[in-house]
This record gives structure tokens, C-alpha cells and sequence, in this order.
């Protein structure tokens, strides 16, 4: 009995060792880059218009530098990269067209100079034509700054700050978005059985309308008896989704949503989202499990382990009892 107990006792141990050097999640936080010596405000402007009609807005540049400042500018249209809401800018030699081209309705700006700690409230007029179809139109207006030495030496624009100018004709506007998917995933991996939290939420949208819109909206998250358990806010911050492109956003089911709560078995995330002028709805619905696999069957091996080993020493004791007992016979004959 010594030599077993001795034995499991070192299993036991080196399994406690195991679990000890087991890698746990980390996060590492970016550095952050130097600033500009432009400023600029604000990053988006949403405007509407009627065909025919010509508004003016404004776009703020501050000069945070320490020495006076040549801005100039240049105007171009963008249509969305890809899935992330990362423009694409569509350059004068650009072989790609936008289909809601906005920058030959914005007026010329011109060139000027800011002064160090100096703010420019630059007017930007936008004259609509007359036969524009109602829906949505994007261009940019992007700034570079050099020292007033350097005027005329052909600095570029590739490393500009800009406004997006999303403009919005009313009228008969087309307003369809579709839930393209919605999937719970894991560092990066759609799937339905997770060991634990965190769980990331995907939603995929597509709109297939004739404008920009700003879908928002929530994902409420229910345990196996219909309880819920958390949720969590999406497109809070009322991103756009262009016309004809699609855009994910993402949210992570974490203890900043379910407290100290431990996950065990079947959830259902329930997806409603709203958007368009008459408020649209949107839903869908996904499930999945969260189940510790890995730590039940290594319990379930240790269980094995330990069981093999108490049969195993449980069978060496009846030995030894047996052959004393057997010992003790023969002596007495």
C-alpha cells in the first residue's frame, strides 16, 4: 500500500506541474504612433441634400505644429476596401469607377496658410444636379501641411488626413439591408462548442439598397431555460455601410457582460437590429455549446489512471494476504 500511495501521489503532482505551465491568455497593448501637424474635424460628415440644391458645410483644420503651415488639399471618391469600413480611395489614375461619385459636385477649395496653434473653418459647398437620382454619394477631401519653403515642390498627398463626405439625396431611396450571417467565433474561428469565454459575435451585413445606412441594434445572449445572461450592443457608434458592399461588426461576450458567471451547456444569441427612416428590422439567430472538453477528459483520464492504479494496488494487498495467509497454514500443518 506504501509503494501505490507513493505512486499515485506522483502522478498526482506531476499532473499539478502540468497544469501550472499551461499557457493563459495575454493581451499586449500597441504603441502608439506620433501625431500629425494637421488636425482635423470631423473625421465623417453626414449630410442630405435635394437634387438641384447646393449646401455648404464645413471641415475644421487646426495647425498643431510650432511654425506656420501650407495646406493643401485634393477631392476623391472612395468606395468601401472591404469588410472592416476601411475606405478605399479611388486616385486620378485609378482604373475603377464609383458608382456614387460625389466629387465633381464639391466645389474647389482653395490653398491657404495656418498659423501655428491657428484653426480654419474651411466651407465646403456641394451643388447637387438637378437630375440626381436620390440615394447615397462619398468622396474625401484630403489635406497635406508643409512648411511654406516647400511650396510648389510637389510634396504628395499619399500620406494626407481626410474627411469623408457621405451626402444622401432625398427622395425615392432604395433601403435594403440583409443579415449576410451571423456566427459566434473564437480567435478568428467560427464554430458552435467552446471550452469558455470569451465568445465573439459576427455579424455580416450586406446592404443591398441605394444609400448608406446605419444599422444598430443588440445581441441578447439566453441560457438553455430562456434565461438571460448578458448582451451586447452592436454598430453603437452608427458606422455607415455603403450601398453595394457589405460590413461585419463584432462583439465579445466576456466577464464585463456575464460577471463571474460560469458557462456550461446549450446559449442562444438572438440577434435584432433596426435601420432605414421607418425603423427596419433585422434578426437572426444562432446557438451554441460551452463546454470545458479538454479539462473533462483529462479528469476522465486522471479518473482512469487513479481507478487502474487502485485495481492494480488493491490487487498486490489481496496477493500479499493470500500468500501470508497461505504461509500461516503451512506452518501450523
Amino acid at each position: 500500500m506504501t509503494r501505490f500511495g507513493r505512486t499515485l501521489g506522483t502522478l498526482l503532482l506531476s499532473t499539478l506541474a502540468v497544469l501550472s505551465i499551461m499557457p493563459v491568455s495575454s493581451v499586449h497593448a500597441a504603441a502608439q504612433g506620433s501625431g500629425q501637424a494637421l488636425e482635423i474635424a470631423p473625421p465623417v460628415l453626414n449630410v442630405k441634400a435635394d437634387p438641384g440644391e447646393t449646401i455648404t458645410t464645413s471641415i475644421k483644420l487646426r495647425d498643431v505644429s510650432t511654425s506656420p503651415l501650407v495646406v493643401r488639399n485634393q477631392i476623391n471618391d472612395f468606395v468601401a476596401a472591404g469588410e472592416d469600413g476601411t475606405p478605399k480611395l479611388l486616385l486620378e489614375d485609378s482604373d475603377q469607377k464609383s458608382p456614387y461619385s460625389l466629387k465633381d459636385w464639391i466645389q474647389p477649395l482653395p490653398q491657404f496658410t495656418l498659423k501655428p496653434r491657428q484653426v480654419n473653418d474651411l466651407k465646403v459647398s456641394i451643388s447637387v444636379p438637378a437630375n440626381a437620382a436620390p440615394g447615397g454619394y462619398y468622396a474625401v477631401v484630403r489635406f497635406t501641411a508643409s512648411p511654406p519653403g516647400l511650396e510648389g515642390s510637389g510634396v504628395s498627398l499619399s500620406a494626407s488626413l481626410g474627411t469623408l463626405i457621405l451626402l444622401r439625396v432625398n427622395g425615392d431611396i432604395k433601403e435594403d439591408v440583409a443579415i449576410e450571417s451571423f456566427t459566434a467565433s473564437k480567435n478568428g474561428e467560427t464554430n458552435w462548442l467552446f471550452e469558455s469565454p470569451p465568445i465573439e459575435f459576427i455579424e455580416r451585413l450586406r446592404n443591398n439598397g441605394s444609400s448608406h445606412e446605419q444599422p444598430t441594434g443588440q445581441v441578447v445572449v439566453s441560457d438553455m431555460f430562456g434565461n438571460k445572461i448578458g448582451a451586447v450592443n452592436v454598430n453603437l457608434n452608427g458606422n455607415n455601410v455603403l450601398p453595394g458592399s457589405i460590413r461585419k461588426f463584432n462583439q465579445t461576450l466576456d466577464s464585463s457582460v456575464i460577471g463571474d458567471r460560469v458557462l456550461f451547456g446549450r446559449y442562444t444569441a438572438d440577434l435584432k437590429m433596426t435601420y432605414g427612416t421607418d425603423g427596419q428590422t433585422l434578426t437572426a439567430s444562432t446557438s451554441f455549446w460551452v463546454i470545458p472538453y479538454r479539462l473533462i477528459a483529462f479528469a476522465i483520464v486522471l479518473l482512469i489512471i487513479a481507478f487502474v492504479l487502485i485495481r492494480i494496488g488493491l490487487r498486490r494487498y489481496n496477493e500479499r494476504v493470500i500468500a501470508r495467509s497461505s504461509r500461516s497454514r503451512r506452518r501450523r500443518r
